[in-house]
């Protein structure tokens, strides 16, 4: 396996390309649109290893983990610049 990979893997939260009935249901209990997201760059290493391609507009769910906090979700709307 790639060094990069694994390097990636142990630092970076856990990132997921969410389809637009998930960004729905994610969203909605929260009380927040689309719009509001803080923004994710496209051109975002995290992005790049994402199975799937992500395009400006699309929201990316992630999980971050952290002894001393537990467990957060967070979500990104992707931006071109």
């Amino acid at each position: 396996m790639n060094d990069n990979i694994l390097w990636l893997n142990k630092l970076v939260p856990k990132h997921i390309l969410l389809d637009d009935s998930e960004v729905d249901s994610k969203l909605e209990p929260l009380n927040v649109i689309r719009e509001q997201l803080p923004k994710i760059l496209l051109k975002d290493p995290a992005l790049k290893a994402l199975d799937q391609e992500a395009k400006p507009g699309d929201v990316v769910e992630i999980h971050r983990v952290s002894e001393s906090a537990g467990s957060n979700l967070a979500y990104r709307v992707v931006v071109e610049e």
